[in-house]
């Protein structure tokens, strides 16, 4: 009896280990409505969603974002690791450098909104400098890059574009980033006015 019980018991222990929420793999403050800030072993983030959240109904979604390394070392980003996850779970991937060239007269002016050059409010601790590469380069931007290394003594900002059709819904958003070790993921809330 022992010997069939033995391995029902840890079967019934693996599935209320599989059920149970994982933990947060950062940690998120709101600093304002449209404002987050991320912070994770791999990776530090601040995420603006205050053009998105005030042009609902436009097929871009246009999110101003500052990276910097986490409390680890150097921490590398992929393009293709960059997507948003909408309300309704669909996941809309970044822009590619030739998309994002075609898009660019029609995200122009959420671009012209945001000065990407310092992190807005407290922005990172300790004294960061501008790493000058991005994923997204305008017409006389310079190179675009596939991927970007940021560490703890520097940031890296521009903006994530991302093509919704049908257009931008109001609800809760995802922006999720793929790292080495973890996945960064950084909710924010688009339309709500309760909040």
């Amino acid at each position: 009896m022992t010997r069939i019980l033995s391995p029902l018991l840890v079967l019934i222990a693996c599935a209320a280990c599989a059920s149970a929420p994982l933990p947060p793999e950062g940690e998120l403050t709101e600093e304002s409505r449209t404002l987050i800030r991320y912070t994770g072993n791999e990776l530090q983030a601040i995420v603006s969603a205050r053009w998105a959240s005030s042009h609902l109904g436009d097929e871009w979604l246009v999110l101003a974002v500052w990276l910097s390394g986490g409390r680890t070392a150097t921490t590398a980003i992929e393009r293709n690791a960059v997507q948003v996850r909408g309300p309704d779970g669909t996941r809309y991937p970044l822009l590619s450098q030739e998309a994002y060239r075609e898009a660019y007269p029609e995200v122009l002016t959420a671009l012209r909104a945001v000065d990407f050059s310092y992190p807005p409010g407290r922005g990172f601790a300790g004294d960061r400098r501008p790493c000058g590469r991005w994923f997204l380069a305008g017409p006389w931007e310079g190179f675009a890059y596939d991927t970007i290394d940021v560490s703890p003594f520097q940031f890296c900002s521009g903006p994530l574009v991302f093509l919704v059709p049908g257009g931008v819904q109001p609800g809760p958003w995802v922006l999720e980033i793929d790292l080495e070790e973890s996945t960064a993921r950084i909710p924010f809330v688009l339309g709500d006015s309760d909040r």
